[in-house]
């Protein structure tokens, strides 16, 4: 104790100075008078500029989180846009597949795409169905938008498709109405030429090609494409037919096997 009122001496001074002005500011800030509250007022309009800055860079912290929120916000609605988008064209597709197989004279195996590009020599793809579900060697295999391939390795639960954008595909096919028959294989991106056309065969722009039913594999009238250019054939009597394919062969998710043709099945 007695340490304490040696130390309050000693600082006598000092303490009757804070005391002064609190005691000081306390009465400025309880009186009302209009010198006071003008003094107020002035005092107020010093420190609001001392505070302005301090103002500034808060709100700018609070506008950059606000920005990332908004930003974040925004990525999550994409997506979710983007995934409502792709369901809808999924189901637009299996509404299309549900329906091609009620209507179809065939037996269908459907199957989900599970893998493309199994086989390094060979544009392929892998399905998720096999000799368990009637698939065999040579099967063909369509959308509801036509050919897209056929079966070439079977195994017990999966089979790998030979896509018709391989350079080593080829299937007889005709055109229609005229009935002309010819050789379709692929040439780039969605585009197959047709070689073997009589020159003087009546093929116009236009024309639907299907499958000629030739083939020890696939049925006829299956379809394929239409044909969108003709030419001639330099030194023959051919011509060479360019038909763009009905399928997006990039981005097949389902498709069918046929399992049994109509004429099997009588």
């Amino acid at each position: 104790m007695r340490y304490l009122y040696l130390a309050i001496l000693r600082q006598k001074d000092h303490i009757s100075l804070v005391l002064a002005v609190l005691i000081s500011i306390t009465l400025i800030f309880t009186n009302e008078s209009r010198d006071i509250r003008l003094l107020r007022a002035k005092a107020n309009d010093f420190f609001s500029v001392l505070y302005a800055p301090m103002a500034w860079i808060r709100s700018m912290g609070t506008l950059e989180e606000e920005a990332n929120l908004l930003r974040e916000k925004n990525l999550q609605l994409t997506l979710q846009m983007e995934s409502m988008m792709h369901l809808a064209e999924e189901n637009r597709h299996l509404r299309d597949m549900l329906n091609f197989k009620r209507d179809t004279k065939i037996s269908l195996q459907p199957a989900k795409v599970i893998h493309k590009g199994m086989v390094s020599n060979m544009v392929s793809l892998t399905v998720d169905v096999g000799k368990q579900h009637g698939i065999v060697e040579n099967s063909p295999v369509l959308t509801p938008r036509g050919i897209i391939g056929k079966t070439v390795l079977v195994g017990e639960t999966s089979s790998v498709v030979q896509m018709i954008s391989d350079h080593n595909f080829r299937i007889s096919i005709r055109i229609l109405p005229g009935g002309s028959t010819g050789i379709l294989r692929w040439l780039n991106e969605d585009i197959c030429e047709i070689r073997e056309v009589q020159k003087n065969a009546a093929v116009n722009v236009g024309d639907a090609v299907v499958t000629s039913g030739f083939s020890d594999y696939f049925p006829k009238d299956i379809p394929v494409g239409e044909v969108i250019g003709i030419r001639d054939e330099r030194a023959s009597f051919q011509k060479i037919v360019s038909v763009k394919m009905h399928n997006d062969l990039s981005s097949l998710l389902n498709v069918f096997i046929i399992t049994e043709t109509a004429d099997e099945q009588d």
